[in-house]
Order: structure tokens, then C-alpha cells, then sequence
């Protein structure tokens, strides 16, 4: 009963200039923000600015996202390499999941995971890979009248697996928790540093 009073609101929320069955497109851009730690992961491994590209649809009644959803992650290097991953809706391997809530007068929340392959991260910070836990993208979505914008909540965090690297154990995140972000997504579209629907408050104390 509550999936189906879940589906029903959502799409009435989203009736008009948009349906369950709409696709959308968000891109943000940026670079990383302070989550409280001595050293940033972004800062110690050379990272200058990242972009994700996020193209989905929602199945409402299922409260997850469509086969078809997919999302690409780049990240620029200070010496002007780049590194980038994508993850598709439709892969076991390299999953992408999303935990979908209607927020009353809000819209609809969008809270996208990916697990991210170890091996391939390991290539983007220069470490073995059974070192390096594992690592989980986390990118927040609001969906509104139609319009599908990015929110607050978007980084990554990591656990442990395998013999963490010590340097690493700093960045975990205690409890798979993705409010407990070892990388923080600060994104060039808000408007100033302490805008309320950008600013975030980092659960890490050093």
C-alpha cells in the first residue's frame, strides 16, 4: 500500500511537463570540497575537478531507476590527464542503484549509488588495488515539474575490503554510510560557497 500511495503521489507530483516514464539529463561540474580531514583526498592524489553526466529514468512503482539509466564520471588531473568511469543501471558488475523518495513540496529525491571497480580507481590514484577498499559513487538528484536538477549530496566514499593501504584508512567511511563522503563533489553551479540547498555540513572530525 505505501509503494502504491508512493507511485501515485510521484506521478501526480510530476504530471503536466513530465512523466514516470520521462527520461533526464543532468551534468554538473566542479571541483572538491573540505570534508575536515588533515589531507584531501582530491589534494593528495592530484584531482583538479570533476564532471558527471547523468542520464535516467524512474520506475515509480518499483522506486528505482530504469534499465537504460547510465552515468559517466570524469575526473581532471592537475597535470591535465583525465580519468573517467561510467556506470549503467543494467550491469550486476559496476552496479547503479538508487534509493527514490518523495519529498512532499520538494519534489523527488534521487539518491544514485555506484560501485565503482577497485582496479579502476586504483589507475586514477596511482595504488594496488586490493588497497584501496572499495569505492562507491554517490550523486543526489531532485526531480521537480519536469526538471531534473543536481543536489547536494554527491562524492564518493569507500570501505574496507582486502588489505587497506594505511593512507587510505583516513577516507573510510565507518558504516557504508553515503553521508559519510571521503571525496566531496563541490559544485561550480552554486550560486555561493553557503548557499543552503549547496552547503554541507562534513560528518568527519579529524
Amino acid at each position: 500500500m505505501k509503494r502504491m500511495f508512493l507511485a501515485l503521489a510521484a506521478s501526480v507530483l510530476l504530471a503536466g511537463s513530465a512523466s514516470a516514464a520521462e527520461r533526464y539529463t543532468v551534468e554538473d561540474t566542479g571541483g572538491f570540497g573540505s570534508t575536515g580531514r588533515f589531507v584531501e583526498f582530491a589534494s593528495r592524489y592530484g584531482w583538479n575537478g570533476y564532471r558527471v553526466d547523468f542520464t535516467f529514468g524512474l520506475d515509480l512503482a518499483e522506486r528505482s531507476l530504469t534499465r537504460d539509466s547510465k552515468l559517466t564520471l570524469t575526473i581532471t588531473r592537475r597535470d591535465g590527464s583525465v580519468w573517467e568511469y561510467k556506470c549503467k543501471a543494467s550491469r550486476e558488475r559496476d552496479r547503479m542503484w538508487a534509493n527514490i523518495n518523495l519529498l512532499y513540496s520538494k519534489g523527488v529525491s534521487v539518491m544514485t549509488e555506484c560501485s565503482i571497480d577497485p582496479r579502476r580507481m586504483a589507475k586514477a590514484v596511482d595504488m594496488e588495488e586490493d588497497m584501496i577498499g572499495q569505492p562507491t559513487l554517490v550523486f543526489h538528484v531532485m526531480v521537480k515539474d519536469g526538471k531534473a536538477t543536481a543536489g547536494v549530496q554527491k562524492g564518493l566514499y569507500f570501505t574496507e575490503s582486502g588489505e587497506t593501504h594505511g593512507v587510505m584508512q583516513q577516507y573510510m567511511s565507518r558504516e557504508r554510510d553515503p553521508s559519510d563522503l571521503g571525496v566531496l563533489f563541490a559544485s561550480a553551479l552554486a550560486p555561493y560557497a553557503n548557499h543552503p540547498e549547496y552547503a554541507q555540513v562534513p560528518r568527519y572530525i579529524p
